[in-house]
């Protein structure tokens, strides 16, 4: 499945058309490009799923196709990415003497008398 995300607007608003077959999002594609090239002209787009709307091209603020598939290996790589950061992160912090320090937090001092190691237990 593919997608073609469309942002129009002066604060874009984000609108996604989603297509079955690379041929479809890629026909669709060619013709929002046609149109966003040609200032002030309109242009109608929809996708397989019942979504049709029409932009003037002077609104378009960008244009993105992308392959969900792929998209998703990506997305997969990014999160791998951050855990190994993390477990890395988590390394160095265990070995940074200053982190450990403030990770085991003050020293608490019981009072005199509330441990059964003073002599008063009960």
């Amino acid at each position: 499945m593919h997608v073609i995300t469309v942002a129009f607007g002066t604060a874009p608003a984000i609108w996604q058309f989603v297509y079955k077959t690379e041929e479809a999002a890629t026909n669709s594609w060619k013709n929002i490009q046609e149109t966003f090239h040609s200032p002030g002209s309109y242009t109608g787009i929809a996708d397989d799923f019942g979504q049709t709307a029409t932009f003037n091209s002077k609104d378009i603020a960008g244009l993105m196709m992308e392959e969900l598939e792929l998209s998703k290996q990506a997305h997969i790589a990014r999160s791998l990415h951050q855990q190994r950061t993390q477990a890395e992160f988590q390394k160095a912090a265990e070995t940074d003497p200053a982190i450990r320090a403030a990770m085991r937090g003050p020293a608490v001092l019981q009072p005199m008398g509330a441990s059964p190691f003073n002599g008063r237990g009960n």
